[in-house]
Order: structure tokens, then C-alpha cells, then sequence
């Protein structure tokens, strides 16, 4: 739940509240409950701000989870953008390997993404569409070509993207979606820990790209 602190802006003063950190809030609302389950009368008491300010700079509650979805994917393909920037192997195992460490370095630093696909993606519907097309198929297609020349040269083997999508999700992502699992098996990284974040995914693309068994 998202509690009112200090210096939070109150109800009389709406335009006070930045909209990146009502998105935040939101995206961390829609991650912790679900879709049905998300108030946005709730949301904006919470954030300590007049129910009508929600409406009014956003639109309706499927406006909102468009607005805060856009907003956390956006961060997250900046961060991938950084793989880029800083150079990647010639190689093609070498890139793909890179690629895969960012994107689950990214995706624990933001589990809320992680759990609202895992929520939509149950059944088929426009929220689940939405995120289908806008951001899970481009990982797909860009991942899809690089995967068939590595199994084509006999160095992966398979080319499945959809494997590979739940691994790096699912699986490396698991221990960030389902904390309180995680919790269980003593297995907890804090996503606000960069250097966790870090380990964390360093051994999950090691088992995924050498198995589990020791060399």
C-alpha cells in the first residue's frame, strides 16, 4: 500500500504531485493487487491528493494502467538501451549473452513489470493484447533471428524464443515477481540493490547458458 509521508502534497494543492511518481504508485498498485482489485479512489488517498486529480490529469482507470505501464516500460528499455551504448560482443553468443544479462538486470530492478504480466498474460483480453504487442513481440522479434543463426551453427539448442522469454521472466525473475516465495527459500534480492540485482542475475544467465551441473 502506498502511504502518505512527509512533504507528500495535500488534497488542496493536486497540482503538487508530480505525475511520475503518481505512475510509480500506480504501476505498484496494479502490481500488488491486479486490475479489479486496484482503486484509483484508494490510490489517490493514499497518495494523500483529492480523488478527482486522477481523473482529471490521466482520464479513466484503464488510462491509467496504459499511462503507468508505458511508464515502467519506458525506464526499462532505457536501461537496456545502455547494453547499446556501452558495446557488445562481436560474437553472436557473446551479444546474445549480454542481451540477456541486461534484460533480467532491468527486470529485477523493476518486479512490478514482472507481475503485472504474469497477471494479465492468464487469459487472453486488451490489457494482456496491449502488452503483448507493445513490448513482449518486439523482445520476441528481435530475439528470434540472432537464436536461429546460433542453433544453426550448432551453438544453442534451440532457437525458441518463448523459452528463452520464460526463462529470463519467469525463471531469473521469479525470486523479484514472488517475493514471499522467495522468501521461503531464503532466496531474497532486494531490487533496490543494484549490486544483488547484479549477482543475482550474473548466476541466473550462468545456469541458463551452462546448465547447472559445475565445470
Amino acid at each position: 500500500m502506498v502511504t502518505r509521508g512527509r512533504g507528500r502534497p495535500p488534497a488542496s494543492d493536486p497540482e503538487a504531485l508530480p505525475t511520475e511518481l503518481l505512475l510509480v504508485a500506480a504501476l505498484d498498485a496494479f502490481a500488488e493487487r491486479g486490475f479489479e482489485g486496484t482503486s484509483v479512489r484508494e490510490l489517490a488517498r493514499d497518495l494523500g491528493v483529492s480523488h478527482n486529480l486522477i481523473p482529471q490529469r490521466i482520464g479513466s482507470k484503464e488510462d491509467l494502467w496504459r499511462a503507468a505501464v508505458d511508464h515502467g516500460f519506458g525506464h526499462l528499455m532505457m536501461a537496456m538501451t545502455t547494453t547499446f551504448d556501452e558495446g557488445l560482443p562481436e560474437d553472436d553468443l557473446g551479444r546474445l549473452r549480454a542481451l540477456v544479462q541486461r534484460f533480467v538486470e532491468a527486470n529485477a530492478a523493476r518486479p512490478a513489470l514482472l507481475r503485472i504480466i504474469s497477471q494479465e498474460a492468464v487469459a487472453p483480453g486488451p490489457r494482456f493484447d496491449y502488452l503483448y504487442d507493445n513490448y513482449i513481440d518486439p523482445v520476441r522479434v528481435f530475439g528470434a533471428d540472432l537464436m536461429r543463426r546460433l542453433q544453426a551453427s550448432g551453438e544453442l539448442r534451440t532457437d525458441s524464443v518463448a523459452l528463452m522469454y520464460f526463462f529470463m521472466t519467469h525463471g531469473a525473475g521469479g525470486p523479484l515477481a514472488l517475493p514471499a516465495l522467495a522468501q521461503r527459500f531464503g532466496d531474497v534480492v532486494d531490487p533496490n540493490d543494484p549490486d544483488a540485482v547484479r549477482r543475482h542475475a550474473t548466476e541466473a544467465v550462468a545456469v541458463l547458458f551452462e546448465g547447472l551441473r559445475a565445470r
